[in-house]
């Protein structure tokens, strides 16, 4: 039997306060289109997340998600390496 290890939403969070700068305040339910974050960025958060935990994750798909709670969710159902 394998177990399903979740992905913590602070991973996503702090790759967003890393690499986009978003304010140290954002948390886990913050909305992304309140972050002001555009389909670029979300399309290179992907990229990163893609390559990070080994799953393909689109960035309208993050748009769709929409916050990093969600997005950490939905790369735990895609069965991301953590």
């Amino acid at each position: 039997m394998t177990s399903r290890i979740s992905l913590e939403s602070e991973a996503v969070l702090d790759l967003l306060r890393t690499h986009f700068d978003v304010p140290a305040e954002t948390t886990a339910d913050t909305q992304f289109h309140s972050l002001d974050l555009d389909s670029l960025v979300l399309i290179e958060l992907s990229v990163i997340l893609t390559k990070r935990y080994g799953v393909q994750v689109a960035g309208d798909e993050l748009a769709t998600a929409g916050t990093a709670a969600k997005a950490a969710d939905l790369l735990t159902q895609k069965g991301a390496a953590v």
